[in-house]
């Protein structure tokens, strides 16, 4: 009987290396693949939040309500979760899973709200609230966006991906991050750093006030209409004259918007 030849050392040696060499090619795509499906599931939280706060305003005469501009008071999360959710799920970016006290980079952090002391992935548009007529501690009036029923709602932002802060009050002039994850500082300056973090590909995930969510890349923060006064081609849009060295070093790969 003859018998059957096995596998020489240089077979062996060639058959492993092919598995390494496919491994190597197929694992970076598995990990693309698990970002974008994670990015999916994150707006797909966020288009709940939009179903939330379209019931809410729909029983409450087209307002938002007062409570949120009251920052000193509390949070927004307690004003409709519950009431208009149960799914807790809807806090969090799947991107996210610690804070950043737990060990997690800025952005891919769970924010802890410094007053409430509850936790989130998302931050509020502070500009979004009825004024409380009277109150001079909450900015001035003529920026709040007290109603969703207003022209080019797509492009005002609601809530959205975030860091450090869990509601913020963006301005035309805020400077951008030194680096990714650059904390805000004092309250409220640079507040548009809240969301300026590279989590899904050069941008964040936002709700918009006409309810549909989309990514924004991270220049393109500057362009969106904050507030009723927000000037959408201020200091750092091309409109108002930014050149791509004027953007910090990590910031200058992404698209000008």
């Amino acid at each position: 009987m003859r018998r059957g030849r096995g596998f020489t050392l240089i077979e062996l040696l060639v058959v492993i290396a092919v598995i390494a060499l496919l491994l190597a090619i197929s694992i970076p795509a598995m990990q693309k693949v698990r970002k974008q499906a994670k990015a999916v599931v994150c707006q797909t939280h966020l288009k709940q939040w939009g179903l939330v706060w379209s019931m809410y305003t729909g029983q409450n005469n087209a307002r938002f309500p007062e409570y949120m501009a009251k920052a000193w008071m509390g949070n927004w999360m307690g004003l409709v979760e519950g009431f208009y959710s149960k799914d807790r799920k809807i806090l969090f970016c799947p991107m996210t899973t610690r804070t950043v006290a737990e060990g997690a980079p800025v952005k891919y952090s769970i924010t802890v709200d410094s007053w409430s002391e509850l936790k989130c992935s998302y931050a509020l548009n502070d500009w979004v609230n009825a004024y409380p007529a009277g109150d001079a501690r909450v900015g001035p009036a003529l920026n709040f966006w007290d109603t969703p029923d207003v022209s080019n709602a797509s492009n005002v932002p609601v809530m959205g991906d975030c860091a450090w802060r869990i509601r913020a009050r963006p301005e035309p002039n805020d400077l951008p991050p030194s680096c990714d994850g650059d904390s805000p500082g004092g309250s409220p300056a640079n507040a548009i750093r809240t969301y300026s973090i590279d989590r899904h590909n050069g941008g964040i995930n936002v709700l918009f006030m006409d309810w549909s969510v989309g990514r924004v890349g991270l220049k393109g923060l500057w362009t969106s209409k904050w507030h009723r006064r927000y000037d959408t081609a201020g200091r750092w849009t091309r409109a108002g004259g930014v050149r791509p060295d004027d953007w910090p070093e990590w910031m200058r790969k992404f698209k000008d918007e």
